[in-house]
């Protein structure tokens, strides 16, 4: 199926590919369905393009880019609602937020993307561990030196 997305014009997105977030993503509850661009293959940034209009459309990244021990810990009502079973496959993404001055680019490790790859499904997460809502990803977290 051909999308209208904000960054790259109209884009082709094979069906199966589409991710139903069942809740929608926080603030924008109405969005349900939503498709991962990436303009070189298996590369980041991400684009989490909604598939019914232009926006929302958010950058994403990988956690573990940032933080290689990061873990989400699902509770039994969120594995439920992403159909999670012991074989699943699981991603996570973190939203980043990308100011004019893109190296003050920072993502949301609090409240990450989690998506049951085998199913399609997806939901947004408020871990109760202390991560950080703003995580720079061009500075070192501990020193604030540029990387």
């Amino acid at each position: 199926m051909k999308i209208e997305t904000r960054d790259f014009g109209p884009v082709d997105v094979a069906e199966e590919q589409i991710i139903s977030f069942p809740n929608g993503l926080y603030a924008f509850d109405e969005a349900k369905h939503f498709a991962l661009i990436a303009p070189k293959e298996n590369q980041y940034p991400m684009w989490l393009q909604c598939t019914d209009s232009l926006r929302p459309c958010f950058i994403v990244f990988d956690p573990e880019l940032f933080c290689e021990d990061y873990k989400v810990e699902l509770n039994g009502s969120e594995r439920s609602i992403l159909n999670i079973k012991d074989s699943s496959t699981v991603r996570v993404l973190c939203i980043a937020n990308v100011p004019e001055d893109f190296r003050e680019t920072t993502v949301n490790m609090k409240s990450p993307i989690v998506i049951n790859e085998d199913e399609k499904t997806a939901m947004q997460v408020i871990l109760s561990e202390n991560y950080p809502y703003r995580q720079p990803i061009y500075k070192k977290p501990d020193t604030g030196q540029e990387a």
